[in-house]
Parts: structure tokens; sequence; C-alpha cells
């Protein structure tokens, strides 16, 4: 099946050197010498123009127009906030944020309600004396309307004494991250202290269509799997291996440590895979110098298990790594991003998105970077990148290195009715402008069914040019939209038209600047 993408580009315009791939948008950059890395994303499903994004180590963006734009932001509590970042939206459009703390002695919570713009203090769990905590994940039960939140539990990180251990918690909250439940044991056998392959690790819970929970792990046995179906309250007699050992710890030429966690996610969609569980990880069964991205599924509520997949379809001998998973909970789609080095025989990396609409089966690659970066092991880079989809709306968040700085970079797409477009047949259309009426700025949005030059200007009610935001702009074909700001033209608030000019036609529309 052919896959297509709709672009959707931010007012600066980014090229594509074949087609209009998907758009690239800076989301944050360099604060005070520490770079944004790590991100977690969600998109509200209640409003998909909304998307928040966390990122290392206290930082959070936050946009209200499907990713064109973004406002940072940072996360302060009177706990501290200490790396992490892990952000779920619920079912009232209220976001959270979940972090460690500076001494790792615990969990924090903090929220932002629906149509609020600040976040609450915070609440906490995990505490427990002087234990560390480290890699928490956390979901949302729209069937309860529960939180959930897992992580490991270290005596001493980085401890090779054999008395020292690690275990995998869960804590629920019923009152929307209110107060938390005291901690439940999920894995029933622990691991070293060391935090590698020995030790009990990555933790991911998500949630089934009845509101069941799943949980699943790293161990010294392998991949692990556990399954509650009382919201969190008892679990299985013995936890489930569903995969063998793996070197989820390895080396990537320019990284500092590579290891890969594994993350789960449940189709709760009335699709055809309604049910389906899927966990997703990046290991070397293909040898020392070629990683890949592997998938597991679930028929039967995590009773039995499939054979893994490769997710990616590169060549053999190029390393993929840095995977995450996730499922749009509206057609059941499963999306997975991941970095890739398929088209370089050097450290050049990639971002990739790879797309199933049959439930795990089969997969459909596609380049969602623009251009290329090279990682340096002197700074670190994080350890996750992230995806959220929703009602056929994506946005895919990473962070990508230049001269051996961070930045946070996203994208945002449409998958279509043929999958996401690599081309537009749409005819040349201008879409109303929005917001309209606007009071500071407002963006233009339009189609090109082929690429060539484009004037886009702002016109007074006698038709006289009082703004130029394109003047004869080679583009390509697909969606663009431009970001117009009135003060920087020194226009007084009125009526104005906006205009499109192609080499086929002219198209105009009416705005109100108040």
């Amino acid at each position: 099946m052919k896959a297509t993408i709709t672009l959707l580009m931010g007012y600066f315009l980014l090229q594509s050197s074949l087609f209009a791939q998907s758009p690239n948008i800076r989301i944050g950059r360099s604060i005070n010498s520490w770079d944004p890395n790590e991100p977690s994303v969600s998109i509200n499903p209640g409003n998909t123009d909304e998307i928040m994004v966390g990122a290392n180590a206290n930082n959070y963006y936050f946009s209200k127009d499907g990713g064109l734009t973004w406002q940072h932001g940072v996360l302060r509590s009177s706990y501290g906030v200490n790396c992490d970042p892990v952000i779920v939206c619920d079912d009232q459009g209220s976001f959270y944020y979940f972090h460690l703390v500076p001494n790792l002695s615990r969990v924090v919570c903090q929220k932002m309600a629906g149509n609020s713009t600040t976040w609450s203090d915070g609440s906490f769990t995990a505490l427990n004396g002087t234990m560390e905590i480290d890699k928490e994940w956390a979901a949302f039960d729209p069937v309860h309307g529960n939180l959930y939140v897992s992580w490991s539990q270290f005596n001493k990180h980085g401890s090779l004494d054999p008395r020292d251990s690690t275990i995998i918690y869960l804590a629920r909250s019923e009152d929307r991250g209110i107060t938390w439940s005291d901690k439940i044991r999920i894995s029933k056998k622990g691991g070293n202290a060391s935090g590698g392959f020995q030790s009990v690790h990555g933790s991911y819970p998500t949630t089934g269509p009845n509101g069941e929970v799943y949980v699943c792990w790293w161990s010294p046995e392998g991949l692990m799997f556990d399954k509650s179906a009382d919201e969190g309250r008892t679990w299985l007699a013995n936890d489930l291996r569903v995969s063998q050992p793996a070197q989820w710890i390895y080396t990537i030429p320019g990284m500092q440590l590579t290891p890969s966690f594994p993350v789960i996610a449940c189709d709760r969609s009335t699709g055809r895979y309604k049910g389906s569980i899927y966990i997703n990880w990046s290991e070397k069964r293909g040898g020392a110098a070629d990683s890949d991205i592997w998938i597991i599924n679930s028929r039967d509520g995590g009773s039995t298990w499939s054979t893994p997949k490769k997710v990616n379809n590169g060549p053999a001998g190029k390393d993929q790594f840095f995977n995450f998973v996730t499922i749009d909970q509206v057609t059941g789609y499963v999306y997975v991003l991941y970095y890739d080095r398929r088209n370089y025989s050097d450290n050049q990396t990639d971002v990739y998105m790879a797309i199933s609409r049959d439930g795990g089966t089969s997969f459909e690659n596609i380049k969602i970077s623009d251009t290329p970066f090279i990682p340096y092991s002197t700074a670190f880079f994080g350890h996750y990148l992230g995806i959220s989809a929703h009602n056929n709306k994506i946005f895919a968040a990473w962070s990508r290195q230049d001269n051996g700085t961070n930045s946070l970079w996203g994208a945002s797409l449409t998958m279509g009715s043929e999958g996401i477009e690599t081309t537009d047949k749409t005819p040349v259309s201008l879409e109303q402008n929005s917001p309209n009426p606007f009071d500071q700025y407002t963006l233009f949005s339009f189609k090109l069914k082929e690429s060539g030059p484009v004037t886009v200007r702002v016109l007074d009610l006698f038709g006289r040019t009082v703004a130029t935001l394109a003047d004869q702009e080679e583009m390509s074909f697909g969606k663009h939209t431009l970001r117009f700001q009135p003060e920087e033209y020194n226009l007084a608030p009125g009526i104005y038209y906006y205009s499109l000019v192609t080499r086929e036609e002219t198209v105009a529309r009416r705005m109100v600047y108040r």
C-alpha cells in the first residue's frame, strides 16, 4: 500500500529535495547550558490542536495550534524537579507531568487542569526511606478515570553489593493525581542494583479497553509482563516472560549510552484489533553492528505472545535505536518512532516512523526528519523520544545534535485514507486564517498541487499591499502555513485581505485584526 505524508509546515518553511515531507519544527533549544532531551509527548484527545511535550530536566512546551508554534515554560515544584519527564493527558483535557526529584527519593505528579495555564505544586508517590527511584512511567485509564505510575526502586543505584536489589512497583490515583495508593510490588523477582542486565528496570504501564492494567519491564530473565483486572490491586501469581533475555544496553557510535527500554501500548479502539497489546524495544539480534527495532503482540490479554517482528525494513548492518510505540485509540493504527542510519555509512542519523494498520502484522517505514544529524558522545543525548496519535493526528518529537548541542524538534502529520500522504492531489486552496478575528498573530494555511513560485500578501480595503510574507518564493507541493504578526508591519486594527498568488490563480480571503 502506498504511503503518503500530509504536509503541515512551520512558518519558517523547511524545504524537501524530493517531495513535501513531514515538517520539522524546532520545539526547544539549549537554555542555561542544559540541553533539552528525552521528550515525552501527549495529544489532548478532546482537542488535537493541544499538544504537550516534556523534556529534561524541567522543560515543558505547549502548543495550541497542532504543533505549529510552541510556548516554553520551566516546571517548578517545592519537591524539586529532576529528569525523566512523562506527559499524560486525561479525558478532561488535563495534562500531567511526572518526574523525579533531585535526590531521586520519589515520583512527583504535577497537573495542568483543562483550560488552565498553570501547574499544581504536585503530589508524590514512591517515597521509601533512602531508596532511590529511577525510570518511572505513567498511564491514564479512561474507563475508571485512574492514573497509574510504575518505577524501579534501587537500594543503592549502581551498587554491586549482592545485598542491594531492584524491584518494580506501581501506584494508583483515583482522584486524578491528588492522592496515591500505597505502592504495589509488580515484579515477583527482583534484580541487583547495578542498573545493568541483572537489574529489573525500565517499566512501562498501559491500560486495556475494560480498564485492565498491564506493565512490562526488563529483568535478568528477559522481557517480563504482568497484568491486573481489578485496577491494579492484585496481579498474576507469577510474572510472564514474553521474550528471551536481550542485550538491552549496547553501544551506538556517537552515543554515551544506549539502553533500550521496552514500551507497551494497548488498543482500546473499536477496531478489528481491539484489546491487542504491543511491546516494542530495540536490540542487536543481527550482530554487534546491527541494532534493530522489534515488536511483539498479544491478542488474548497477554496470555500468549507473537514471535518478535522487526519493524524497520532497511538494509542489514545499519543501526536503528531508541524506540517508542503509540496507538491511535480511534483507528487502532500502531505508530513506532525511532532513530535510523540506513542511508549512511557514518554516524549521520535520521528519524523514521513506522506505521501498521493491520495490528502489527506489517509496517510501512517513512523518514520524517528533513535533514540528518551527527551525535557526539561528549554530550548527553537522552534515552528516548516520543510520539502521540489521536484520530489520525500524529505528533512526533525527538532530540538532535548539531556541533554537540542538543535541540528539540517535532513533526506534525495527518493520516489520510491511503496512509500518510507523500503527495497532495488537492487543488490550490487558501484556508481561512486562524484565529480570526485576532489581536496578536494569525496563521495563513494553503495547499499547492505542484511546486512553484508563491506570493502571499496582505491588502487593505483599497487593494493596496501593506505586507508581503512571500515574494515569488519557491515552495514545494503540499500544505504550508505562514505566521503573520501585524505589529511587524505597523498595521492598525481593521479589516484586511490576504492573497495567495501562484502560476495558476490568485485567491484572497477577508480577515479582521482588532
